[in-house]
């Protein structure tokens, strides 16, 4: 597309111009690495370096012209600059792939936890509508385009690399999308360009203070979602059981908005639960109507994800038979109360959970299931919120009966002083044990462990790997359980 009609169709508000000619843009890049000839370099501000430092760069290696938010220096190929690069990344993606959002429907999922399994849910759900190939999701797993499968770089793509996937799909382009929404991809405006159809608030818990400073923060980025990026008549579904949750209800106000929970004036209010090994079974009461759905999720904590799929589906019009199918079609999530099923007289749970409450979530959901003690295997993130490390201590020895504290990905750090930092949340009298290794730590918990017990390893679930001092190193939870039972058993200890 020409240049000067890119900008026209994105609407943007032109601070100033400068440069020669009218290029014809074949791509658009936020990364100067990535630039090829004829392509159009956007210079966004970073955390720590600015764009503005590689338009030269960019320009080497081809770029036909620059947008940016400063009036670039000695650039000769036409350069544009506007208010807020940052956001005009995705709707100039959208332009130039001359993507249209109101002809799919499109579903964004935030919240400290509950996100992947919420999102995969929604999958589901549209699967039954549109079937599995015309159906897109992003998230912390992966991306799914379709049957095709890609390694997810963030939890949230940036917009505009949305855009390039649907207005490179061909004539099969997604008719629903499905995302994960973080809350740095809310702050940073990757999503500029995206409106959705529905927008799903999970919880709001302690995290990622690292970045956002303050709870209140970390509640503003979310908040945008509801905000900023969803349709006129999008609709808000939303926990009002989380106290962040209540509160954004009240301040949507005028946005149409399904709420959930237990809480008596909720819209899809939750009367019972029952949970196992096999599965869960919930009871609603939907306004008056009272019905029952299951799935093999595991966990009282995924009560709150069913149930907030339910409130979507009815928004977007779903009929109660295609709403029991997809839930029908459900099953577990990878990393997320994932059991390993072992020859052993106890079990073993792997889940994601990496923050206070979602700790204590996997805990409380595995202590009724499990007939002896509680064991759980656990670590902490390097270079991340270390405010949260002495709670994840604490929650620990709250609910379960011992525990393992080992490394996590230590990336840039010590594992022994994310560790000390971990214990010093913990009474001195709670059974302990330290062993940063954390191959030795799956193996020894499973040594401890008795008929009845089960050990929850939490922290890294799906993930493959383990960062220490910049390199990831392959390590995956469930098959190092696999591995370090075996090497019991071979060793007369099981």
């Amino acid at each position: 597309m020409i240049f000067d009609k890119l900008l026209k169709q994105t609407d943007l508000r032109i601070v100033a111009t400068g440069g020669s000619g009218n290029p014809d843009i074949a791509d658009i890049s936020c990364d100067s690495r990535t630039v090829g000839k004829g392509d159009l370099f956007v210079a966004i501000p970073g955390t720590k370096m600015q764009g503005d430092a590689f338009i030269a760069d960019a320009v080497g290696r081809g770029a036909a012209a620059v947008v940016s938010g400063n009036k670039p220096d000695n650039v000769t190929v036409p350069w544009v600059q506007i208010e807020n690069p940052r956001r005009a990344l995705g709707l100039l993606g959208k332009t130039l792939w001359q993507v249209n959002v109101d002809a799919m429907q499109l579903v964004g999922i935030t919240g400290t936890n509950g996100k992947t399994t919420t999102a995969h849910l929604y999958k589901k759900l549209f699967e039954q509508r549109f079937g599995a190939e015309r159906v897109w999701m992003f998230g912390t797993i992966d991306y799914q385009l379709g049957t095709v499968t890609m390694a997810a770089s963030h939890t949230t793509p940036e917009s505009i690399d949305l855009f390039r996937l649907i207005g490179k799909a061909g004539a099969r382009p997604p008719k629903a999308v499905v995302m994960e929404v973080s809350s740095h991809s809310l702050a940073l405006d990757r999503v500029g360009g995206l409106v959705f159809d529905v927008a799903v608030f999970t919880n709001l818990t302690q995290d990622h203070l690292d970045f956002h400073q303050t709870m209140e923060n970390y509640y503003q980025a979310k908040k945008r979602l509801f905000t900023d990026f969803l349709k006129k008549d999008g609709c808000c579904v939303v926990n009002i059981d989380d106290p962040y949750g209540k509160r954004l209800a009240v301040e949507i106000g005028g946005r149409r908005c399904a709420t959930f929970g237990k809480s008596a004036d909720a819209d899809v209010r939750i009367v019972d639960a029952e949970c196992s090994w096999d599965g869960t079974t919930i009871e609603l009461d939907a306004r008056g109507k009272r019905l029952r759905i299951a799935s093999a999720l595991r966990g009282f904590f995924n009560v709150y994800n069913m149930t907030g799929l339910y409130a979507g589906a009815v928004a977007l019009s779903f009929d109660e038979k295609v709403i029991e199918r997809a839930f029908a079609s459900v099953e577990t999530v990878q990393g997320r109360m994932d059991r390993v099923m072992l020859d052993a007289p106890f079990s073993v749970i792997v889940d994601y959970a990496h923050s206070p409450d979602a700790l204590v979530n996997i805990l409380q959901t595995s202590r009724p299931l499990t007939k002896g003690k509680l064991i759980c295997v656990f670590g902490c993130g390097g270079d991340r919120d270390r405010t949260k490390r002495p709670l994840m201590g604490k929650a620990v020895a709250d609910f379960s009966d011992e525990a393992v504290v080992t490394s996590d990905n230590p990336r840039s750090e010590r594992p022994e002083s994310i560790i000390e930092e971990i214990i010093a949340g913990m009474p001195l009298d709670f059974p302990h044990r330290v062993i940063a290794d954390r191959r030795q730590a799956v193996r020894k918990a499973m040594e401890i462990a008795r008929a009845g017990d089960c050990v929850v390893i939490a922290g890294k679930g799906h993930e493959t790997y383990q960062e220490i001092k910049g390199v990831r190193y392959p390590f995956n939870d469930r098959d190092m359980a696999v591995e370090m039972y075996k090497a019991i058993k071979k060793n007369g200890h099981a």
